[in-house]
């Protein structure tokens, strides 16, 4: 019985260091860069083999904040003057209708264009939100407020993606027919939802839409800030 249990010790053992003997060490991040643990030069993406010391690597993805939602912080600021403002007065046609909204609707991990409403108004027409496309959700992290950088699946379908993209750009100029770029996107963002590669996405202007939710999102502060600059404040006094 004893030399059963020390014959199982041992190849538990050898199991055990053969395991750490072929462990590789992870990629080190550097913001966006990944570098060699062992001499620390650029990695490309996916590699296992370092071209400088020709040592292998594990290939680890990192996890960050998602910078295209609206931060608490942001979003605490944003509610806080909404409350401030005497919302019982009519509104300027800045904070009117769907900019009243938008102020009263953000929240964490919501698609910053639309503010989590899923559509927008165009004049006098409501729209499905050109960003999200009715999702709701922030189209970078899905509502998570995180993106996976480097993630091997859905980087191998991000180039399976702007392939099919390139080659549809070469048709296009070959037989001189417009390329629907709102079509690639939208099958980009329900493949790559949750993924920060989904920044490379552009509408038919050639704009980001990450960078548009972004610029909208920072004409609500703009406008909020003026009109909550404009009205004269109530203190501790007036409400006595």
């Amino acid at each position: 019985m004893k030399w059963l249990v020390f014959t199982g010790f041992c190849v538990v053992l050898l199991i055990t260091l053969g395991a750490l003997a072929v462990d590789e060490r992870d990629v080190v991040w550097e913001g966006r860069k990944t570098l060699c643990p062992y001499c620390r030069v650029d990695l490309p993406s996916l590699a296992n083999v370092c071209r400088e010391c020709n040592r292998s690597v594990d290939w680890s993805p990192q996890q960050e904040e998602c910078r295209w939602c609206l931060p608490r912080t942001d979003i605490g600021y944003l509610q806080d003057m909404i409350d401030e403002l005497d919302l019982e007065e009519p509104l300027p046609k800045s904070l009117a209708g769907f900019q009243l909204a938008y102020f009263r609707a953000i929240d964490e991990g919501a698609c910053t264009y639309c503010a989590g409403l899923g559509a927008v108004m165009e004049g006098t027409a409501e729209v499905r939100c050109p960003v999200c496309r009715g999702r709701k959700r922030c189209i970078a992290c899905d509502g998570d407020r995180g993106v996976m950088v480097g993630d091997p699946a859905k980087y191998r379908v991000l180039l399976a993606r702007q392939d099919a993209r390139r080659r549809a750009e070469e048709r296009a100029k070959l037989t001189g027919l417009p390329l629907n770029r709102s079509a690639l996107s939208d099958q980009d963002i329900e493949e790559l939802a949750g993924y920060v590669e989904i920044e490379s996405l552009v509408d038919d202007r050639d704009r980001s839409p990450l960078e548009t939710a972004r610029a909208r999102a920072k004409d609500a502060f703009k406008k909020i800030r003026k009109e909550f600059d404009r009205r004269p404040r109530r203190n501790a006094d007036d409400d006595s």
